[in-house]
This record gives C-alpha cells, structure tokens and sequence, in this order.
C-alpha cells in the first residue's frame, strides 16, 4: 500500500497506459487465483493487494489465494513424485461453489510438463485441463484471466539437471531444456488465446527478459534459488506484467493547475483540475491542496538493480505537479517545512512542464515497512484459511484457522493497513523566489 513513507520512489515519467483504457478491476470484485506452488506463495499477490488499497483506497477488492503446491491442471504426475500430483478439477467445483467470484486469475503449466522433454500427448492434456478449468469458471459467472507460467532457470542447478534420452525426469532431476522446449511453448499456446478475447499475462515472457538482460552486467544473477520458483524480484517482474494486463494507472496523481484560468473561475465555476482545492490564486503565485493516495510500498526483498531495470517507481508511482501562467523565478513549497515539508526554487519554464513530486514530499519509511509488514500478515493469513476451508488431496500441507476466525483477524489488519493508507492532504504554495 501507499504510505507517505513510499513516496520517495516517485518518478516522472510518461504514462504506461493509456487515459481511456479502465482499470480492469471493479469495486467489489472478488478475485479467485488458482495455480500451483508459485501462485501458493503469493507474493505477486500481495503486491498487487498493495497496489490496491494504496491507488484505490476507497474501493474494495477481495483477493483470495488458492494456490496448491504440486498441483497441475492436465492431472498427470511423475512416477516417482512422492505422491499423486493434486489435480485443480478434484476441487475447482468447491473453490468456485464457495469463493463466488467474480474474476479467476489461473496458472499452470510449471509441473504440467512433468520436468520432461516435449511430448504432443502431455501437451494436450495440459490444452485440455486449462480449457475445461476455464470453461468451470465461465460457468459459474466469473470473468478469467489467464497466466503464463514462470520459467524454469536451470542455472542453479548445475549437475542436478538431464539431458535428452534419460531413463526418467522429475523435479528433482529436470530436462535441461525444459523451459525453451516445453514451458515456452505452453506459455505461447496460452498468448493464442488472447485472440478469443482472453487476458493473458505473459509472466514467462516477462521473467526471461529480465534475466537476459540482468545477465549482461551480473551473469550469476538469478531469481530462483531452484530453477522453479521465483524469489521476490521474480514475483515483482510478475505483479508488473499482471498490473499492465489489468491497465493499472501508472500516476498517483497528476496535478494541474492553471493560474490564469483560476483567476477567472467564478465562485461557482468548476476547478480546472478536481483533484486541487485553489485557495488563491494571483498574478505572481499561487496556492493550493489536494489528497495524495499512497504509493505503493517495497518489498524490502526487491533489489535496487531489478527495481531499476524493471522501472518500478514509474510504472506504479508516479506523481507530478505542474503550474502554468506564472512567469520568472519562482519559489514551491509544499507542505509545513517545520513537519518534513521542503522549500525549492525552481524557473516558471521548468514549473509549467511538471516536476516530479518525488523531492518535495517527505517519506516516512517506517510507516511504509509497517504496511508491507501488515499485508503480507493478511494475505498469508486468508490464504492457508481459504486452503483449508476449500480442501484438496495434497498431503503434508500446513493447515489454516478457520475462515470465520481468519476473516475476523484480517479484518482488524485491514482497518490498521487503511489507517496508515489514508490519503493525507498536501498544501502547495508557489511566489517569487526569496518570499
């Protein structure tokens, strides 16, 4: 979520989406994810959960993790996995009867190749399972968005991984080139079906990219430990691409404010700009307020490198303000310089182009770390209770509380993360340099 505190990654930069492309989100949507030990880990989903109460704190979008470990949707399983791979269609039925949502969000396909070389009979099943998988949900009313798994990095696993023509394969010893032979090639079926209308999040896609490219400066760069699962920056690559395919605004705020025009505005006029309460406005300057919603925190886990490449703070955070009709040397300040507010000099030129906010506004990262801290609590939280309270096959799976008592639980988390969220009002004032 947002908090003063994560104002400090602001950034100036264009817009990633465009104005008349909607949040794919509504309020009061519930959003079903189903998927196998990546989704389970939820971390891509608490980063969206983020985004949400920050950007749109006054909306109400219930995210729901039913990610199983091992499960796979084409039903098959190694011969020597130490048990049979759960199937989502043993329990798709009850998550759906029981969650009602209005969105599913589903990925597989990682354990779906079984580790194994490309086989056309493998693949059609996991063409069969997703279609079937997507027809339940459409069945039951809800809207799907489809995912591309992660990639398998067999970097980290050097001489743990075989070659064509072995007598087996399985997780612990996988096809060496089973991401450019099978997951790839899953991953590029899935994209097809975005010509049936589907959204399709190319996560595989996304997450190749930018290891190719950290790879040029950093060649033991990784974001699996085992090759599987993505670490944090992994999950963040993710959430980036999910936020894109979702049309997420990029901007916290875009402030505009016309001085002449202001001047001119009647006591009952509207402002030129909504979101700015102009307290006065006068040949030389200017005054103004408005509520800033809060950035989204980071992840204390993400690196500065992949943060930077992946161009984080642009693409979710970005804030500017722009005044225009001012001439000569100017002075902005915004908020009390006395409570962390700043005083900077600045050319009217440079003003009525839009500066970033990110050096006018203090942050306060404490308060940040304490929202981060508070949605990964709910979300691990509501996650394990939904597990359980929905059911499946998988052994050795930690159990969650019971729903009722979870929900109470996140309850209280939420009223603490909305508190620190609320959008806090900030005061602008723009004159002469010197004054």
């Amino acid at each position: 979520m947002r908090n003063i505190s994560a104002l400090a990654f602001l950034l100036f930069a264009p817009a990633l989406t465009a104005a008349n492309e909607a949040f794919a989100l509504k309020d009061g949507d519930c959003v079903v994810f189903l998927g196998d030990s990546n989704t389970y880990a939820g971390k891509f989903i608490a980063y969206l959960d983020a985004y949400l109460v920050t950007r749109f704190p006054e909306k109400r979008i219930e995210l729901i993790n039913l990610g199983l470990p091992s499960e796979t949707v084409s039903g098959l399983s190694e011969l020597d996995h130490p048990y049979p791979r759960p199937n989502v269609h043993e329990r798709i039925g009850r998550a759906l009867e029981l969650t009602k949502p209005s969105v599913v969000v589903m990925c597989y396909g990682m354990n779906d190749g079984i580790y194994s070389p490309f086989e056309a009979e493998r693949f059609k099943k996991y063409q069969d399972g997703m279609l079937g998988a997507i027809a339940k949900a459409e069945k039951a009313g809800a809207r799907v968005i489809l995912m591309t798994p992660a990639p398998f990095d067999p970097t980290p696993l050097k001489g743990k991984t075989q070659p064509a023509g072995a007598p087996k394969y399985s997780w612990l010893r996988p096809y060496e080139r089973y991401d450019e032979e099978v997951l790839t090639r899953y991953s590029e079926w899935l994209v097809t079906l975005r010509a049936k209308k589907y959204v399709v999040i190319d996560a595989h896609t996304a997450v190749v990219k930018h290891l190719a490219t950290m790879r040029t400066t950093d060649a033991s760069y990784r974001v699996s430990g085992d090759g599987i699962h993505p670490n944090a920056n992994g999950h963040m690559v993710i959430a980036l691409e999910l936020l894109k395919a979702l049309h997420a605004p990029s901007a916290i705020r875009d402030i505009v404010v016309n001085v002449p025009k202001e001047m001119q505005r009647g006591p009952n006029d509207p402002p030129t700009d909504p979101n700015v309460k102009v307290k006065s406005a006068r040949r030389n300057g200017v005054s103004f307020s408005f509520t800033m919603p809060l950035p989204m925190p980071t992840d204390p886990a993400w690196t500065a490198a992949a943060k930077e490449l992946e161009k984080l703070d642009e693409r979710v955070n970005r804030a500017s303000v722009k005044v225009e009709g001012l001439g000569g040397f100017l002075a902005i300040r915004v908020g009390n310089p006395k409570e962390g507010g700043k005083r900077m000099a600045i050319t009217s030129e440079k003003l009525a182009n839009g500066i970033p906010l990110t050096n006018l506004l203090s942050v306060d990262q404490d308060n940040a770390k304490k929202v981060w801290k508070l949605i990964e609590e709910k979300n691990r939280l509501l996650g394990l209770a939904w597990l359980t309270h929905v059911g499946h096959k998988r052994p050795d799976t930690p159990k969650g509380i019971s729903l009722d008592d979870a929900r109470k639980k996140a309850a209280t988390l939420e009223t603490e993360i909305r508190r620190l969220c609320t959008p806090p009002e900030v005061s602008v004032g723009v004159g002469p340099f010197g004054k």
